[in-house]
């Protein structure tokens, strides 16, 4: 989701990549949807802060901090869409591929292999339906990238 734009993942202030927030989330209500989830591996605590520099500079934001509490079990791609998916049902005017600048989509589209992650997503907002797409070829990289693993 860094690709969009549309929300600060912590580049501008201490913790990059580990959190997601804007000036109308609220911390409390984002991180409790998101902690009903139940993922694995992963908890999310609300947070307020004030970037430094880049998305929100200045602006005091809301949101979560990802916090692993176990690196085996956290399935970290999926993190991002179970954040727009919430983002999108408690906050509906704000639905990420709505509101962010369509100029960006195509580096989204980039990072994600295709455009069909975005298109499919943008549909009803569901981590759902985007799941088995998203996972079509791991099981093909893995047994080609063996190979190259240095340890087991």
């Amino acid at each position: 989701m860094g690709e969009l734009g549309y929300l600060s993942i912590g580049v501008g202030y201490t913790i990059p990549f580990q959190m997601f927030a804007a000036s109308w989330i609220k911390a409390d209500e984002l991180a409790g949807k998101l902690n009903q989830l139940n993922l694995p591996g992963v908890t999310f605590r609300p947070m307020h802060l004030k970037p430094f520099y880049s998305v929100g500079k200045g602006e005091h934001l809301q949101g979560v901090q990802v916090h692993i509490t176990n690196f085996r079990k956290a399935a970290l791609s999926d993190i991002q869409f179970y954040v727009m998916q919430e983002i999108a049902t408690l906050y509906p005017e704000h639905k990420v591929f709505e509101q962010a600048d369509k100029g960006r989509f195509d580096m989204f589209d980039k990072v994600s292999g295709s455009k069909e992650i975005r298109e499919r997503f943008s549909k009803n907002n569901r981590w759902e339906d985007v799941r088995d797409y998203w996972y079509k070829d791991v099981e093909a990289f893995r047994k080609l990238s063996k190979q190259y693993y240095l340890y087991k």
